[in-house]
């Protein structure tokens, strides 16, 4: 089940338990687990999950819209506010559920919800380990800056367009 939500104080206290839980099983550097679970962006933005049968979150992904955005501080760029969004702090404890990829599903859903809502691509900066995963699997992307680690793990700032992940 996928559940799209603003703010809630109860579910951000919940959310960034589950990432710290998933990053710290992820091979993330642990001294940088609390800056990757949770910040001040999260009472603004929206947040796609996906939950087992027992409401047990195994995926979530986090939409910033608006003028202010966490990658404004690792990546100096002209970003498209207008027409984009933020996606981070993606984290998910399971690659499939009933028969479906957990990311590939958070991803399709948030897809949609800011595709219903005039937005046509989405930044993201993603830790080299899942920029290679997506490039096996030919996902369409657009890399916009070399690679650093501002947070402990090689990253880079990527753009998509919505209508070509929800055609992929």
């Amino acid at each position: 089940m996928i559940k799209i939500s603003g703010y809630d104080p109860q579910l951000i206290h919940e959310l960034a338990q589950f990432r710290s839980d998933a990053y710290l099983n992820s091979g993330r550097d642990p001294s940088q687990n609390d800056a990757w679970s949770r910040d001040d962006f999260d009472s603004n933005a929206t947040h796609v999950l996906m939950y087992t049968e027992e409401g047990k979150i195994i995926g979530a992904v986090r939409i910033i819209d608006g003028e202010r955005w966490t990658i404004e501080h690792y990546f100096d760029y002209d970003y498209d506010k207008a027409n984009g969004v933020e996606f981070g702090r993606l984290a998910i404890t399971q690659p499939s559920y009933n028969g479906k990829r957990v990311l590939a599903e958070l991803i399709k859903a948030a897809c949609k919800h800011c595709a219903d809502g005039g937005k046509t691509h989405f930044y993201g900066f993603v830790i080299s380990r899942l920029r290679r995963e997506l490039q096996r699997l030919g996902v369409p992307f657009e890399v916009l800056s070399p690679s650093s680690a501002p947070m402990g793990e090689e990253s880079s700032l990527i753009r998509f367009r919505i209508d070509d992940l929800l055609r992929f």
